[in-house]
């Protein structure tokens, strides 16, 4: 039912879609009130620095970005590549051609939700004719599931389960690809998981981009995703580890960590502050 609700959907116009955004950001915010505790605790943990007021704003900003964002990934199954290279700029190419030795070896992109997470994937394999491979968790709904594994199977993408992206990456490690990971998720039980204080609390990230950066050689970039304006957005590839076997595991994630973090406290509203990131705490306080 979901996945065709989803189909029905995304048929509509994206100017019809940004109405309806507005209407569930509203509804939402101020009527359902979806995860208004989460978002203001996330903020205040964030941002001790910052009053009410602030976190007000950046909470009904977000609201209106998230909505956005939602229509949008939705929108994205009906996208051309001329589309996406039309409405997302790309920055960082060279880059990746010094680091990758010209695409002779693969890349581990990592990012977080931030901007439009979706659309920056389609836009760099338009822009730079590049093959991404997204590592994804599966969803829990079988119809987001479905309809989430069409929109980033597009042009000739492959999703890559996470309990088998090490496989995969054997199995495929001569090709030139980029390995796109949404690697700010919160770590499940089984993880190899990696404390660390980030954004003024602690946080669990899992090791397993850097681990596959060590064992391959893979250098790693950071894919800073910034809104210009409605439907519009920018994307950076920043490099942050060019040599993985002269770094310990720790050292490749926390150069993630870092990055992610800096860009998060440049542009706070677009981050997914509903996430329940922080739903478990260090194993220390946990005792």
């Amino acid at each position: 039912m979901i996945y065709w609700l989803y189909k029905a959907m995304a048929l509509l116009p994206l100017s019809v879609k940004y109405v309806l955004a507005r209407l569930a950001a509203f509804l939402l915010h101020r009527v359902f009130r979806y995860r208004t505790t989460v978002i203001d605790t996330n903020l205040k943990n964030a941002f001790p620095e910052h009053d009410a007021a602030w976190r007000r704003d950046i909470t009904q900003r977000f609201y209106r970005q998230f909505t956005d964002v939602t229509m949008e990934i939705l929108h994205a199954s009906r996208m051309t590549l001329a589309d996406f290279k039309e409405r997302v700029t790309v920055e960082g190419f060279d880059e990746l051609d010094r680091l990758t030795g010209n695409r002779a070896t693969s890349v581990i992109v990592l990012t977080i939700h931030q901007g439009n997470w979706e659309w920056m994937m389609h836009a760099a394999n338009a822009h730079g004719d590049i093959a991404i491979d997204p590592v994804y968790k599966r969803l829990r709904n079988a119809g987001a599931e479905r309809f989430a594994y069409e929109v980033r199977s597009r042009f000739g993408g492959e999703p890559i389960l996470m309990d088998k992206v090490a496989r995969n990456v054997l199995k495929h490690r001569r090709r030139f690809r980029a390995l796109v990971l949404l690697a700010d998720q919160s770590p499940g039980a089984r993880d190899n998981v990696y404390w660390t204080h980030w954004l003024n609390q602690p946080t669990g990230f899992f090791l397993g981009p850097a681990t596959i950066s060590q064992l391959t050689g893979f250098p790693v970039m950071f894919a800073r995703c910034r809104r210009k304006s409605r439907g519009r957005y920018h994307l950076s590839l920043i490099p942050i580890v060019e040599t993985p076997g002269q770094m310990t595991e720790e050292q490749i994630i926390e150069a993630y960590i870092r990055t992610a973090e800096q860009s998060i406290r440049e542009e706070p509203e677009s981050y997914l502050w509903s996430n329940r990131r922080w739903k478990h705490p260090p194993p220390n306080q946990t005792a």
